[in-house]
């Protein structure tokens, strides 16, 4: 039987030197009556910490916590992803309260730690450079990690979270601070699980002289509560009369403490008021409003969904220390200096050319040496003049491109229009890629990364650190086409130059190949040519198939992990209409998991019925005139929506009210583009979709990849943009041939033969 446990919850807040008895970021809470099933079994525990000149009153932040906890257990699903969502609810708060701030020079980043109980075991997301140290009488537990957990929360759409799971145990403590004060070393927690705990306070408080927050967490065995001791700190750190608690401690931990028994306090309750609108809460901002700050980050963000002006501060000490050069502004100079050059060059040739001939009888060569020597000699000359004539004309295009970059700049920073905004600091980007092909020095590599920070900014898109997930590839006769990924994580990979799928299996250590795996073209009383195009399987199949694959002429085949299992193949002979080539499949991602096949030579979509095992359906459009399929690429749909992608990278969207309906199409569906600079309609401006998938939970996106530029951009099912994912420069070089998501927000992109992963939310 599962030990459950309580927690007891002892908050350390020291401000100016004196310890107070409250710390207003903490925040205890339980399940409501009406939560989901999952919700219902589990405690909240939060802290949140805002650092700047932006704080919110104690009755603002408990109202804030108080929200978050209604969105955690108003989320369904995973511990995790209801964890996020509160993550994410809170990061939108703080980013949008900084930007309305902005110009009065305030900023608060929101450190938040949240914890959920569940029977014996404890679950921890932070976002922030928090720490968090697990001790037991064995040992200690430093679960800081800056890297995962980012920098905090209001500062960018994008943010970081860190979950870590642990099991409780007795004589186990928990110690958590955004801060850690210097005196706070793994020697100082290394015996408090064998201390009495008015002498572990003391031991904590020793020393310390800046300012604290912190959070001690104590699990003793009991029905799953969380209690907030509120201990008098007025007495002082050696008067305290803290409650007996379940520990056991050492003999020589409870001589060295003189600790005063006292009943055990009830729960604190916390108000439960609801959040109030974010423009009240501001009216709580400090006197520190009225700071200078720079001209550039007073006026209006050129993104008013949140994108802020830091280009100037963050070029500005570049600039300075860039020194006045002059700029060579006409090009053709150089190229009449070389003209002439070669003409000089050529006329000196002829006349060295006739005097060097025989007859002259200067030397007595041969004709041939002679000739020779009369065509090397100004070629030579040519040759290094060039060279001397390109290197300087090389220098004044770059000093050229490179004050023309200067000039964009300081029009940026005065300039009020969002759009002019955008459009100034894309043409700047060109300007200094035009410099960089000319020459590379460490001035115009800072300054180009501060230009590609801010278009980052301004275009939402994340970069991406890709892995390789194999040390070589896979050989110079294998091209990736098509990558799914199966309920167990495993990756089926389809290689478009023998038609054939490749299994890698999950296990603890990374991805194996599997190599006797067999899936592909077949010769027999039904032959299977080579796969154009692959699906994962339901884990509900009812002959426990994982992959279906089928050739251009519709023959299908079943393929099992079980390598035992013979490869199965079928046909549906059911049509009584003609069928062309198939160009793409899709698997519906939701049930029931019917498979839609694509065949634009005919302007059809065939249907295939997971009821009839694949082997049975219908025609999509049935009597309604089909959209224009010429120059269809792939086809997606979550059952009741189905996207068609063009080669141009538009989209039909075709939507069934009902399952006996005929589907009502749009072409194209217009994407709507709310950033800055950008314009809503039949394409993406910069973009070139040629692959797409849509991905189900948690929250329905459907994800769209430039393979050119290795860019996979996320949009809502109506195609509003939300967030595009690129590279890090340098880490991918070629396009890309494939890619997957999975259900945990992990990429696997495919460049030819190699195979590159990384998360997309950290």
């Amino acid at each position: 039987m599962t030990t459950r446990f309580n927690l007891n919850i002892l908050p350390i807040s020291q401000q100016a030197g004196k310890i107070r008895s409250m710390l207003p970021g903490l925040y205890v809470a339980s399940p409501p009556r009406r939560s989901p099933r999952r919700r219902s079994q589990e405690k909240l525990l939060l802290h949140l910490m805002l650092k700047g000149n932006a704080p919110l009153s104690d009755t603002a932040l408990q109202q804030l916590l108080t929200k978050l906890a209604e969105v955690y257990f108003q989320t369904d699903g995973s511990t995790t992803s209801a964890l996020r969502n509160v993550t994410d609810v809170l990061n939108k708060y703080l980013l949008d309260r900084n930007y309305r701030a902005a110009s009065r020079g305030l900023k608060g980043v929101g450190i938040l730690t949240q914890i959920v109980l569940r029977e014996d075991r404890i679950l921890y997301a932070q976002c922030g450079p928090s720490f968090i140290y697990v001790i037991t009488p064995e040992q200690v537990d430093d679960l800081h990690d800056p890297d995962l957990s980012g920098s905090g929360l209001g500062v960018g759409k994008t943010f970081k979270v860190r979950y870590r799971q642990e099991n409780l145990h007795r004589n186990q403590l928990v110690v958590i601070t955004p801060d850690l004060p210097e005196t706070w070393t793994p020697s100082v927690f290394k015996n408090l699980p064998r201390m009495k705990l008015n002498a572990l306070v003391q031991r904590l408080l020793h020393k310390v002289e800046e300012n604290l927050e912190a959070i001690l967490i104590i699990p003793v065995e009991g029905n799953g509560d969380v209690k907030i001791l509120q201990p008098n700190w007025e007495l002082g750190v050696t008067a305290l009369d803290l409650p007996e608690l379940d520990f056991e401690p050492e003999p020589e931990a409870a001589e060295d403490s003189k600790i005063v028994q006292k009943e055990k306090e009830p729960v604190i309750q916390i108000p439960g008021d609801r959040i109030s609108e974010s423009r009240q809460t501001d009216s709580s901002m400090q006197e520190a409003a009225q700071q200078d700050i720079p001209e550039i980050l007073r006026r209006e963000s050129p993104d008013k969904s949140g994108v802020s002006h830091r280009l100037a501060s963050e070029i500005t000490p570049v600039l300075k220390d860039i020194s006045e050069s002059k700029a060579w502004s006409i090009i053709s100079t150089a190229g009449s200096s070389i003209g002439r050059i070669l003409q000089e060059g050529w006329r000196r040739a002829l006349t060295l050319l006739g005097r060097m001939l025989p007859d002259e009888q200067l030397l007595d060569l041969p004709s041939w040496t002679l000739s020779l020597i009369a065509i090397l000699v100004p070629l030579i000359m040519v040759v290094f003049g060039s060279v001397f004539y390109i290197n300087r004309g090389r220098n004044h295009l770059y000093q050229t491109h490179f004050t023309e970059v200067q000039s964009l700049l300081a029009l940026a920073e005065i300039q009020d229009d969002p759009v002019d905004y955008y459009q100034t600091i894309v043409t700047a980007m060109d300007e200094i890629e035009s410099a960089r092909s000319y020459q590379q020095t460490d001035e115009i590599e800072d300054l180009y990364q501060a230009i590609r920070l801010e278009l980052d900014t301004l275009d939402h898109i994340t970069r991406l650190v890709y892995k390789p997930l194999f040390s070589r590839g896979f050989g110079v006769d294998v091209t990736i086409s098509k990558i799914v990924v199966t309920a167990w994580n495993d990756l089926y990979m389809l290689n478009a130059d023998q038609g054939t799928v490749i299994w890698a299996q999950s296990n603890p250590d990374g991805y194996q190949i599997v190599n006797e795996f067999s899936c592909g073209p077949i010769d027999g009383h039904i032959t299977v040519g080579p796969l154009v195009d692959i699906v994962s399987l339901p884990t509900s199949q009812e002959d426990q198939a994982t992959i279906l694959g089928i050739d251009q002429n519709h023959t299908m085949i079943f393929c099992y992990a079980d390598l035992s299992e013979t490869p199965v193949i079928f046909e549906d002979t059911s049509y009584t209409l003609g069928r062309g080539p198939v160009q793409a499949i899709s698997m519906a991602s939701s049930a029931p998991y019917n498979l839609y096949i694509l065949d634009p030579e005919k302007r059809a979509i065939w249907i295939e019925y997971q009821s009839q095992n694949y082997h049975e359906g219908q025609e999509y459009f049935g009597a309604v005139d089909s959209p224009e399929m010429g120059d269809a690429l792939e086809v997606v749909t979550n059952g009741s929506e189905l996207y068609i992608l063009h080669a141009d990278g538009y989209v039909t969207k075709c939507v069934t009210e009902r399952p006996d309906s005929d589907p009502l199409c749009t072409t194209p569906f217009e994407y709507s583009d709310p950033r800055q600079g950008h314009e809503s309609g039949p394409f993406i401006t910069g973009a070139n979709f040629d692959s797409f998938t849509i991905k189900s939970s948690p929250g329905m996106a459907v994800y769209m990849l430039d393979s050119e530029e290795q860019a996979l951009y996320r949009f809502s099912t109506q195609l509003e943009f939300q967030e595009q994912f690129r590279p890090v420069e340098g880490i991918i070089d070629k396009p890309a041939t494939a890619f997957a998501i999975t259900m945990s927000d992990r990429v696997f992109l495919a460049v030819d033969d190699l195979i590159y992963t990384a998360q997309l939310v950290p």
